[in-house]
């Protein structure tokens, strides 16, 4: 049998299957209306006794007269209804003994609309069901000390042993996320810390080595290296092969990223605010006249374009097929352990626009997780302010704004996603892994490794460093009087969620 003759068999049957349907249906109609008959017909009949002992011989005539003209339309509709159910029926037991495209053809025109529905949902996609899982993690910049430590005879960078415990967590989930802050100016414009982040190129190539898929660029400090060093920045990450979000190259390129995780598609939007100042500023640096619409940012004082902008990046990026919306916001104020009220009110509105996860930073310590909620209840969007810097020189006895040991501190954020056979992806759970920044001193000065404190108790045995003390506790501690309540309330909402 020809792939012609398949498809015509197959449309013939759903066509039968259709006519039998719509058969059914007006039997059980006809049977309905054969009872409503038979019970008006009793009930006229007790009227008629009732009425020919009460109403006098000429009234009773009259009201007979005009009973029998009303019965007799009645019946002659009925009639009407009998004789289109036999053609229906013939024509039925025509398609079924004869078969044939020409007579599919002619009981499309009773049923089209019925068949084209019935044809819709027929063939409405049924997607594979898959569990993906998504990771985040805080600002990473590197500060004088990395600039002046970490150079070997040569002068050439690498930072790759800093992820040396950290590596196998970042390289955990199926797809990977940081904040990058700094510019890369190149060597010849020379390498600098705060307040100018100027890094060597090879910290992002360390940090992809690490396990990250995706850097997110949109963040006060991009702009440090001006307009040669911005666009330097972009051209590096593409010779690398790297993968980024926040900025752009030119208006014409898309604000977005949409990576393609195991089959589900996720889009990404990463913002930074706006400094005052005349035009576009990013950290106080007025960016060249051709750069201002190159990084995505939101001004504080006038939001509604941003709002606007997300709305049409998220039509977008849902036109492509994106399944899964997560906004990176650089926001917030720093040195701040709680949200600010704009974050809430900004974060708020995401959800509602139909983002599904916002992930902040800037703040240099974390701030709360929460999750929030459209007002009807259709829709939730998993939110953590900040997670923190994931790698850092802010020493606690270095920080005179914040000497408590919070800057030291990061978090890793994995959300567990599964999409079901109607498309639709959600969150199910949500994992957390604090971690610390640990400094320590060699022959060359500060070094530093990024470590996760989800065994703090055997952290000394696990990676052989003896000099740990009590800090990894204490940071694990303070992350999580910050973030855990609203961690335990998130992983309950969506164990809830998954019961429905």
């Amino acid at each position: 049998m020809n792939t012609e003759d398949k498809g015509e068999k197959k449309h013939s049957g759903n066509l039968r299957n259709t006519i039998f349907k719509k058969i059914k249906e007006g039997l059980d109609r006809l049977e309905k209306e054969y009872s409503n008959f038979r019970f008006r017909q009793l009930h006229n009949r007790k009227k008629d006794e009732r009425l020919k002992k009460t109403l006098s011989p000429e009234k009773y005539k009259a009201y007979h007269r005009q009973e029998r003209k009303r019965q007799e339309k009645a019946v002659l509709c009925f009639a009407a209804f009998i004789l289109i159910g036999i053609i229906l029926l013939f024509a039925v037991i025509k398609v079924l003994i004869f078969g044939g495209r020409s007579l599919a053809a002619a009981i499309q025109s009773v049923f089209v609309q019925e068949v084209q529905v019935e044809s819709e949902t027929e063939t409405e996609k049924v997607y594979t069901e898959q569990d993906i899982t998504v990771g985040s993690t805080g600002c990473m910049l590197l500060h004088s000390p990395f600039i002046d430590s970490y150079p070997d005879e040569n002068g050439e960078y690498d930072f790759s042993s800093i992820y040396t415990y950290i590596a196998p967590y970042y390289s955990a989930p199926d797809y990977m996320t940081c904040e990058f802050e700094g510019a890369l100016g190149g060597e010849e414009m020379g390498y600098s810390g705060y307040p100018m982040f100027h890094s060597p190129d090879a910290i992002i190539e360390n940090i992809r080595d690490s396990g990250v898929d995706l850097q997110f660029l949109a963040n006060n400090h991009v702009y440090d290296a001006f307009s040669t060093g911005f666009h330097r920045t972009m051209q590096t990450y593409e010779k690398l092969g790297i993968a980024y979000s926040g900025i752009r190259k030119s208006e014409q390129e898309k604000q977005y990223t949409i990576a393609d995780v195991r089959g589900v598609k996720l889009g990404f939007l990463n913002y930074v605010y706006e400094t005052p100042g005349i035009g576009t500023n990013i950290n106080g640096i007025p960016l060249d006249e051709g750069d201002q619409n190159l990084i995505n940012s939101f001004d504080y004082d006038d939001l509604e374009p941003f709002y606007m902008e997300v709305k049409q990046n998220i039509a977008s990026m849902k036109s492509e097929g994106a399944e899964f919306i997560i906004v990176q916001m650089h926001w917030g104020i720093e040195y701040q352990l709680t949200e600010a009220d704009y974050q809430d009110e900004m974060a708020q509105k995401l959800c509602d626009l139909g983002v599904d996860a916002i992930i902040g930073g800037h703040p240099h310590c974390e701030q709360p997780i929460t999750v929030l909620e459209t007002a009807d209840r259709t829709h939730s969007a998993f939110c953590v302010f900040s997670e923190g810097n994931a790698l850092s020189n802010q020493r606690t006895y270095l920080m005179d704004e914040m000497p408590t040991g919070h800057t030291e501190d990061g978090v890793m954020v994995t959300l567990h996603l599964h999409r079901d056979t109607s498309g639709r992806v959600s969150i199910t759970d949500v994992e957390l892994l604090p971690t610390w920044v640990y400094r320590y001193q060699d022959e060359d000065g500060s070094k530093y490794f990024i470590l996760p404190l989800d065994d703090v108790d055997h952290l000394e045995a696990l990676t052989g460093i003896k000099d740990l003390g009590d800090e990894p506790a204490q940071s694990f501690k303070r992350t999580m009087e910050t973030m855990g309540d609203g961690l335990r309330q998130a992983k309950e909402f969506y164990k809830n969620q998954s019961l429905q």
